[in-house]
């Protein structure tokens, strides 16, 4: 029944207006006047009153049409986790040519959503969302409201959106990698040709003239350079604990969450086993994405 009646008050193109507190006043003050006015047959209140009434209704009118011609193009809404800012975009077709002062809200079938204006422009309108919660919302109206250019009336405008967004888990305000319930594997050790402890030979490659063995080239006349080793980069095992989970689990995906941003941020690859899906371990924002959407809709 709710989402009935919000949908049946939500239509496309149809301006909504209505008084703004002020604007109550104001149409109090006119009422009380033309009262006084003809009940002490006063012509000159009268007059004054009709003068007033006739810039109210103009008023009116101007601000119905601040929204009435405007058209909506599309939204573009970042990827984020939830108590974050996250960056939305708004595109118009055409804006009236009038002092452009919106505030907009994001709808889905059962919340209601108000985003910060960082900027209005004739062609784009930049804001910021956050959410509370993770997830998957799915957005059906956009609202553009405003009370301008007189501040007496407030108007208002829905268009219809069929888009969803995911909610990162929040992120941790500790950002230190944990090893708590996670393994770090061991450091392996990958030839090449450098400075470091001796290891091997190679043949020389007419580049490394620094690194010849030259009591090898003494006894066998073969240029021969050192080869050494180094460790390999250390990779980070996430597994999805069933017991963490159900003990607090907003607080678990937080963290694993934390763990995962943290990882890319210093460019460690990272594996993640959730349920019966294996994440191969890598370190680029697509495995990062894809392992935080499972968290998301878990």
């Amino acid at each position: 029944m709710k989402k009935w009646i919000r949908s049946q008050f939500r239509k496309k193109s149809r301006v909504y207006i209505l008084p703004t507190r002020m604007g109550g006043y104001f149409n109090g003050l006119l009422f009380l006047m033309f009262l006084l006015a003809v009940g002490y047959s006063n012509n000159l209140l009268l007059i004054f009153t009709i003068f007033l009434f006739g810039f109210n209704l103009i008023w009116l009118i101007q601000t119905h049409f601040h929204l009435y011609h405007l058209n909506f193009d599309s939204i573009l809404i970042d990827s984020g986790h939830a108590r974050s800012a996250v960056h939305v975009r708004i595109n118009w077709r055409n804006c009236p040519d009038l002092p452009v002062n919106w505030s907009f809200e994001i709808e889905t079938e059962d919340e209601d959503f108000k985003l910060a204006v960082i900027n209005n422009g004739p062609e784009f309108s930049s804001t910021d969302l956050i959410v509370a919660r993770r997830g998957l919302y799915k957005w059906r109206y956009l609202k553009v409201s405003t009370d301008r250019p007189f501040g007496l009336y407030r108007t208002w405008i829905y268009f219809p959106l069929k888009q969803d967004s995911i909610f990162f888990p929040p992120l941790l305000s500790k950002i230190a990698i944990d090893p708590f319930c996670q393994v770090i594997s061991g450091e392996g050790e990958t030839d090449y040709k450098g400075p470091e402890d001796f290891r091997s030979l190679g043949p020389y490659d007419n580049v490394e003239s620094k690194k010849i063995s030259w009591k090898h080239y003494a006894r066998t006349g073969d240029l021969l350079i050192k080869e050494g080793f180094r460790p390999s980069t250390s990779s980070l095992e996430l597994k999805f604990n069933e017991e963490s989970y159900l003990s607090n689990h907003e607080q678990y995906l937080s963290w694993l969450a934390t763990q995962m941003v943290e990882c890319y941020r210093q460019g460690i690859p990272f594996s993640f086993k959730f349920q019966d899906k294996l994440f191969p371990s890598q370190s680029d924002a697509f495995h990062l994405k894809n392992c935080l959407r499972e968290l998301s809709l878990c």
